[in-house]
């Protein structure tokens, strides 16, 4: 990480947190907000003023936005627009925050998700496991929380999804190397959760199992599979159900495959 990211810090895998030489700077007013973490989103490239106004305004932008968006860029330059290696720029193609991409919260989670699996494919699981965990602990909370804005809070959902997906491709991994006891408590967490992601209710099903705990791998079965009934209205997926197919018949546990084994 460079010494100018160390003194300027954009976070917005949580609430919207901003670190400049070391002390927080607070946008207080909610359309700065949406303007700041639009253009976080896309760091470093420009975002149309079309694409800011329907962020900011949820798609439902005022006849005089352009005026205000100008209004409120100004605003937001006069707050972080002075930090070093800080630059809000203006263009034909609309505007764009310029800033070193390790200051990024999001650009941390994604460089270090993309070193994890570069490791994963060199052989490396152990320190693919770290460099994924290292990944994970980026995020302060929800995405964009707090942040106002219905396309920005489902780009939010975006976030978290991705934030998911590589859980679960942290915890085969931790599988694969026999972990699989000590990540119960993450996992059930995690299942709680998110009740619905039958990767997780997988995952924690199998690692039950290796702990020796068939009965209660079972359970975590007919919870998911009750769940997912009465919320959406299906059985679980061919993954799930051959999972509690070998739990039931007592299939010795390293022959049943590690669900969403990351490629």
């Amino acid at each position: 990480m460079s010494i100018l990211a160390d003194r300027v810090k954009f976070g917005i895998l949580g609430s919207l947190d901003i670190r400049l030489e070391g002390k927080r700077v607070v946008v207080t007013a909610p359309k700065q907000q949406a303007v700041l973490a639009s253009l976080l989103l896309d760091v470093n490239e420009f975002v149309s003023v079309d694409s800011l106004a329907n962020y900011v305004w949820s798609g439902r932008p005022p006849s005089a936005y352009r005026t205000t968006l100008q209004a409120y860029v100004y605003r937001l330059r006069q707050l972080i627009g002075r930090a070093p290696g800080v630059e809000l720029a203006t263009g034909n193609a609309g505007y764009m925050l310029e800033v070193d991409p390790v200051a990024i919260d999001l650009r941390v989670f994604r460089q270090r998700v993309q070193t994890g699996r570069d490791l994963v494919r060199c052989g490396d699981v152990s320190g693919a496991a770290r460099e994924l965990r290292d990944a994970l602990s980026v995020w302060r909370g929800n995405a964009l929380s707090g942040v106002p804005g219905e396309l920005l809070q489902q780009e939010a959902r975006f976030l978290e999804s991705e934030r998911l997906a590589v859980y679960e491709e942290l915890l085969s991994l931790e599988i694969s190397l026999a972990n699989h006891r000590r990540i119960i408590p993450e996992l059930t967490k995690l299942v709680n959760s998110h009740p619905l992601r039958e990767t997780l209710a997988a995952q924690l099903m199998l690692a039950l199992y290796r702990s020796g705990m068939q009965a209660e791998a079972l359970q975590g079965y007919a919870v998911a599979r009750s769940r997912l009934r009465e919320e959406l209205g299906i059985e679980p997926g061919v993954e799930l159900q051959d999972l509690h197919k070998g739990v039931l018949s007592r299939m010795p546990a390293e022959e049943i495959p590690i669900p969403a084994w990351p490629d």
